[in-house]
């Protein structure tokens, strides 16, 4: 929370924030480590990737989606042109402005 916070506060050139232009992502692989599921991952995204990712929402992935799915979608919103990434079947629509 402090590091989301410090660069929420730091001013571009754009008078957008730091944060305005970043990815900031913190999470696990695994949703539960006892047993080593890889369902219902604990994962935050914070900022908006220079303005084409959504923020603000809580997200529930249908069951069997990849992981791969929102390391694809972070890499294209950030200007990457790659159509696919290890297992990954298409972007998250919903985390696209």
């Amino acid at each position: 929370a402090y590091m989301i916070e410090r660069m929420s506060a730091i001013e571009e050139a754009d008078g957008s924030s730091l944060l305005d232009n970043t990815l900031f992502t913190y999470g696990s692989g695994l949703g539960d480590g006892s047993t080593h599921q890889y369902n219902d991952l604990p994962i935050i995204v914070a900022g908006k990737g220079g303005g084409g990712f959504r923020n603000g929402i809580h997200l529930n992935c249908d069951e069997g989606t990849p992981l791969a799915n929102l390391w694809l979608t972070q890499a294209q919103v950030t200007g990457a042109e790659i159509e696919q990434f290890a297992d990954s079947n298409g972007v998250i629509e919903s985390l696209l402005v």
